[in-house]
């Protein structure tokens, strides 16, 4: 089983746009992101059984992956920077008495661990993961296509015909085409 990189039609939609327009979608999925997760990331947590957390933070990832594949380091770090400033705007934001990312309640022994510190693991945690994941190897983004189950249309295309039958043609035929 072979694969090459994804090209033309192959590649998503987002990542065939213009430059500045990677930069912006990155930019706005990293907003998306950091608004859910901080929704999300108590789910949980007053149970000792933070599932919230986990699935924040393996969005975050997945979004900031689907970044550096889009745009490379600098789409990540806009990514980053994006998300981490809405996270951290909606945690600090006076929002009446209630905080979306409340962090520390005062005496330990009266609430859940997870209920206490979720906050904090959030806003640092999601910090951590687009950091790690900047350092990965760049072959990691690269978005492949599997050679052995290509469509018939690209079968056709890369042997020279429409239909895509064999007209026949040697080697040194195809090296002239």
């Amino acid at each position: 089983m072979t694969s090459s990189p994804a090209s033309g039609r192959d590649l998503p939609w987002s990542h065939r746009q213009s430059y500045p327009t990677r930069m912006t979608i990155s930019l706005l999925a990293g907003a998306a992101v950091g608004m859910i997760g901080t929704l999300a990331h108590r789910l949980g947590a007053s149970a000792n059984i933070p599932y919230g957390l986990v699935l924040a933070l393996l969005v975050i990832a997945l979004s900031a992956w689907c970044a550096r594949s889009r745009a490379g380091a600098l789409g990540l770090g806009v990514h980053v920077a994006a998300s981490s400033i809405v996270a951290w705007g909606l945690a600090v934001a006076l929002r009446g008495s209630g905080a979306l990312a409340p962090v520390g309640f005062g005496d330990p022994s009266a609430v859940p661990f997870w209920s206490e510190h979720v906050g904090m693991i959030w806003l640092y945690g999601m910090i951590v993961v687009q950091v790690i994941l900047l350092f990965l190897p760049k072959r990691w983004f690269r978005i492949t296509v599997d050679d052995d189950i290509r469509p018939a249309a690209h079968a056709a295309a890369a042997s020279g015909t429409a239909d895509g039958t064999d007209t026949g043609n040697t080697a040194q035929d195809k090296e002239v085409q």
